[in-house]
């Protein structure tokens, strides 16, 4: 039975998926061969549905990184692009372009906990186009996870209008900070376009 910090099985088919887009089936086994036989072996039993340690997790995109990319974590950044364009259905597009692109991304925490179970959202608002977050208690502390997030929330607000979008994380757990700071930006918010440029 695992223990410790869990996530929802539905990241690891985004990363499977982000991978095999990108690489093919031979890029995917690539990357599967970097980790250890019981990992591969949980990462193939893995359900959309599930609960799976958060560590495998970190474990997988440090792999896809390592495998694939440059060892910049690059690629994390890109995945978290990926996943949000997959969460991020047209309906729901076009429903959020009706509200500031911040409301989205507070929206999106509130449903954190559906895909972890550890980890909790402060969001402060900083007039119309930025949004600050603090994340505390994310069970595991990883660089590559929270490039991931910043990946993540970066394309979420370009998916919903906004342009010009700067996400930064300058503090970070994983480099010896109390806390994992993100910081927002965007210049404008367009609702003519359903689909914002990737």
């Amino acid at each position: 039975m695992s223990t410790g910090a869990l996530t929802k099985g539905v990241g690891f088919a985004h990363a499977k998926a982000f991978a095999q887009e990108r690489w093919g089936e031979d890029g995917w086994k690539a990357i599967l061969e970097k980790l250890r036989p019981t990992d591969r072996e949980e990462i193939g039993a893995a359900l959309p549905m599930g609960w799976y340690p958060l560590a495998l997790y970190a474990r997988l995109i440090q792999a896809i990184d390592e495998v694939q990319g440059a060892g910049d974590m690059a690629l994390n950044v890109q995945l978290g692009r990926f996943e949000a364009e997959r969460d991020l259905t047209t309906i729901y597009r076009i429903m959020f372009r009706l509200v500031n692109p911040a409301t989205v991304v507070e929206k999106t925490t509130d449903y954190w906990r559906k895909f972890h179970d550890t980890g909790t959202w402060e969001m402060t608002r900083v007039g119309s186009h930025e949004i600050q977050g603090v994340l505390h208690g994310w069970g595991v502390i990883d660089h590559r996870l929270c490039r991931e997030l910043v990946g993540y929330f970066s394309r979420l607000l370009e998916l919903v209008g906004a342009e010009g979008v700067i996400v930064e994380h300058p503090e970070c757990r994983a480099g010896g900070f109390a806390r994992c700071f993100f910081r927002a930006r965007w210049g404008k918010t367009t609702t003519n376009n359903v689909d914002a440029k990737k």
